[in-house]
This record gives structure tokens, C-alpha cells and sequence, in this order.
């Protein structure tokens, strides 16, 4: 109802939000062909103007009179997009909103102006140059203004279903940091972060050896330019667009539904979510971090595959306890009675001073979001990172298996809030579910490896291949 004005337009008003002095409001659009960003600064001599009214009401300033704010966000909003609707049209057709740096400032009665702001030199110079990923064999570039914003996705940054002006029917995935998300981020400091996470993903999955359950490396480059110093710098990059969802959706579609996922599907994907986290640790030497149905999308085979390589946060959900930020491991080697050695983990609890190896513009308040043990332990003791993603996988597995609802898992601030109820679940054969108990050992020295739950899910489809002949 919000926008129904937009709507008929064929344009979507997806954000809106304000800035750090309390004096601005912005809000981005698109559809036709053009995705716009508009501002509604605060006017101290006119408080009763559309701007002003926007922007008390959104930030919840002082006001001396109620026709100087909303009755609510819901009116706000209303109006805001009532506002960008009335000039839409006319501001599309203008070539200057085809550049990312240009901005429609409202004033009051429908009048608007056309700005280029100052501060994309500052959203500029933090991008890395193409030249950056040249080691990684990335040549290849498109220019941010030539792709069409179809749909937001979810992720962080921006992550966006678009394409390229001259090939409209291959539909690609953006992802990265654009300008929007930099007026968003830039007061907080976080858009470093951002686009140190967007930078590290790209290298990650271009030093990982190919997998079929693991996402490619991009093959494109998105770039900005500097029109006056005739430079170019990379704000995201081109990855393929899947069609059939996640896992996450096929949960939440057969619960509404009714009709739950066939057996062998199930065995199918936790067999291709372990090999594809196997493979993570033992071939690439490295870990995800961010675990969970969502992440692992569907290719056209129902194959899944997994994505958001950032490894910057893991979701409360499905993340090992151990990985608080108040544990230490290290490996110890024993020597077994038949002579031979074997390397078991050693847990401590952290004793010393406060601790930080993440940005202090991390975002979250988890221990995680402080002290990545992941991080740390991938170098000082690999088989701790492999035994906490193994947690995270179980509780995966078991949210597929068990077909959680989503919304029991609302509230849920931390890991040890999960009940693993496994309720509904009579057609689950009782060894899977042993198996994904001994995953979610709250002791990470008691879990299997990697490995050894790899080759149970092997055998298990082997088992239900042979029973279905």
C-alpha cells in the first residue's frame, strides 16, 4: 500500500535511510531501466515542508508543532514514495541518472534538483583497481552503470539479480559494494570492511580449486569510473544467477506445502554439503564461517552449491559454541599403544587481556564479531576451524532433515538456545540421526571428521540407490 504510486510505474522503492547528524533522509529506487537515489535534507526555516517533515519523522526529532512529522513511519513512507513517484519520469528520462553518482535532491512541491556528489571521490578511493586481481587472472570488466538492478537479494553489501544492458536475457548476480551501500556505511567506517570482505571473497575463490558444490570464481569484474582523473576501480563482480532457490526456501515450501522432501533428496544434499566443506578444509585450507541452509543454493540439477565466501560472521543458529571468542585450541600429538600417533585438540579457556582480531567497525555483538577464532585457528590449528564447522554443518543438517520451521528460530541470541527436536521426523532412519547428534557434540573433541561424515553419507545413498532397484 506504501507504494502504490511506484507500483504503477513498474518501479520498486527498496531503502530508505537516514544519516548519522539526523538532518537527511535517502532513499533509492528503480525500475525502467534506472536505479535513482533521492535525498530529503531538513529545512530549520521551513520544519513543515515535505523534506523536513521526512526526515523529523524517520529520525524522531523534537518538534514544536504535529504537522512538522507523520503520525507514524507507515504515513512517512507513504509519502516519501508518493513524493518519488510524482517526479520519477521525468528524473529517468535525464542521462545523468544513468551514472551511480547522481542524486535527486526533493524540495517541496514536487520541485527537485540534480546533484552529482561530492562524495563519491571518497567512495572511489577505497575501491581497488582492476589491477588488483590481475594475479587471479580477472580481465574481464563491465561498467556498473551498463547493468539493470532487477531484483535485491539478500547478503550483505549490495547483492543484486541484474543484467548487462546488451545481453538482457543472461540474468548474473552482483555482488559487492556500490554507492548506495557506501552512504550508507561510509559515517560508521563500516564500508571498509565491506569492501575488504567483497575483496577477500574474490580471492578466496579464485585460489580454491574447483568444486561442482562450491560456487566459481567470478569471471567479471563490475567497475567505477572516475570521470575527471579517467580511472576505473572495481566495486563488485558478475557471479552466476541459480534459479531453484536454497535449501532454506525448499524447507520453507514443503512446510507450507504439507509434503515433505523426499528421503533420498535429503541424503543427496547432506552428502553434497559435507563434501563441499571437506573440501573447504582439506583441499582449499581454508573454512566458511557462514553455515546454513540459506547459503546453499540449487543449480538447474538440484545440485547444491555453496556461496558467501566473506568469512565474517556466522549466524547464531548454527554456530559452534567453542567459537565465542573465549576458547583456545591446539593440536598435541599422541603416540597409540600399536606405536603409531595420532593428533587429538586441546581446549583452554582464553586467561589473558581483551583480544581482537576483526575491524573494530565489525558489526554484530557476538564473540565472534571480536575475536574470529575460525581466522585464528585455520593457521594455529586447523583441525579446531574443521571440528567447529563440523557443529555448524550438524545443526545444518538437521534443520533440513527435521524441516525446521523458521520462525521457532526468531528468537534464538545464541547457539545453546537451539533445541534439536527431531519431532515429525519418524521417516528419518535412526543412523542419521546419530550421526547428526555426534556433530552437534557441545565437546568439539567427540565430533567426527569431516571425512568420516562424508563417507556415511556416501554409503547412505549408495543404501537407498540399492533399495529403490
Amino acid at each position: 500500500m506504501e507504494q502504490l504510486s511506484l507500483a504503477s510505474l513498474g518501479v520498486v522503492g527498496e531503502w530508505i535511510w537516514g544519516d548519522d547528524a539526523e538532518t537527511t533522509v535517502f532513499a533509492q529506487a528503480f525500475g525502467i531501466n534506472r536505479t535513482i537515489i533521492f535525498r530529503f535534507i531538513a529545512d530549520n526555516s521551513h520544519p513543515d515542508s515535505l523534506p523536513s517533515r521526512i526526515v523529523n519523522c524517520y529520525h524522531d526529532r523534537n518538534i514544536s508543532q504535529p504537522q512538522e512529522t507523520f503520525p507514524g513511519l507507515v504515513a512517512m513512507r507513504a509519502a516519501l514514495w508518493s513524493a518519488v513517484a510524482a517526479i520519477w519520469l521525468d528524473c529517468a528520462r535525464l542521462d545523468a541518472t544513468s551514472q551511480p553518482d547522481t542524486i535527486i535532491n526533493v524540495t517541496e512541491d514536487g520541485s527537485w534538483e540534480v546533484v552529482t556528489d561530492y562524495l563519491l571521490a571518497d567512495y572511489l578511493s577505497l575501491l581497488p583497481e582492476p589491477s588488483d586481481f590481475a594475479a587471479q587472472g580477472l580481465t574481464k570488466t563491465v561498467a556498473f552503470q551498463n547493468l539493470t538492478r532487477l531484483q535485491q537479494l539478500g547478503g550483505r553489501g549490495c547483492t543484486t539479480l541484474v543484467h548487462d544492458s546488451s545481453t538482457p536475457e543472461a540474468k548474473m548476480v552482483f555482488k559487492g559494494v556500490d554507492f548506495r551501500t557506501f552512504l550508507f556505511t561510509y559515517e560508521s567506517g563500516l564500508v571498509k570492511e565491506e569492501i575488504t570482505s567483497f575483496k577477500r571473497s574474490i580471492e578466496l575463490l579464485c585460489h580454491m580449486p574447483p568444486h561442482p558444490y562450491i560456487l566459481p570464481a567470478p569471471q567479471i569484474l563490475v567497475t567505477m569510473t572516475d570521470r575527471e582523473r579517467k580511472c576505473e576501480y572495481v566495486c563488485g563482480c558478475l557471479y552466476p544467477f541459480y534459479t531453484n532457490g536454497n535449501l532454506a526456501d525448499k524447507i520453507e515450501e514443503s512446510n507450507g506445502t504439507g509434503v515433505r522432501i523426499p528421503l533420498p533428496l535429503k541424503a543427496k544434499w547432506c552428502y553434497q554439503m559435507t563434501a563441499a566443506i571437506a573440501h573447504t578444509h582439506y583441499e582449499a585450507k581454508t573454512f566458511h564461517m557462514d553455515i546454513k541452509p540459506g547459503n546453499f543454493i540449487l543449480d538447474d540439477n538440484s545440485n547444491v552449491v555453496l556461496v558467501d565466501w566473506e568469512q565474517n560472521d556466522a549466524p547464531v543458529t548454527t554456530a559452534a559454541p567453542e567459537m565465542d571468542g573465549t576458547w583456545d585450541a591446539q593440536e598435541m600429538s599422541e603416540r597409540l599403544p600399536d606405536g603409531s600417533t595420532t593428533t587429538r585438540v586441546l581446549y583452554s579457556k582464553y586467561q589473558g587481556p581483551p583480544r581482537r582480531n576483526m575491524p573494530e567497525e565489525t558489526p554484530g555483538s557476538n564473540g565472534w564479531n571480536v575475536w574470529n577464532s575460525l581466522l585464528h585457528w585455520q593457521k594455529t590449528c586447523p583441525k579446531a576451524a574443521e571440528l567447529a564447522e563440523v557443529f555448524s554443518l550438524g545443526r545444518t543438517m538437521w534443520m533440513l532433515l527435521s524441516q525446521y520451521r523458521s520462525e521457532d528460530l526468531d528468537d534464538v541470541e545464541s547457539t545453546e538456545d537451539v533445541v534439536e527436536d527431531w519431532s515429525g521426523s519418524d521417516t528419518i532412519p535412526a543412523s542419521y540421526k546419530t550421526l547428526v547428534g555426534s556433530c552437534l557434540e557441545r565437546d568439539p573433541t567427540k565430533r567426527p571428521a569431516l571425512e568420516q561424515v562424508e563417507r556415511f553419507w556416501a554409503t547412505a545413498l549408495q543404501d537407498l540407490e540399492k533399495q529403490s532397484r
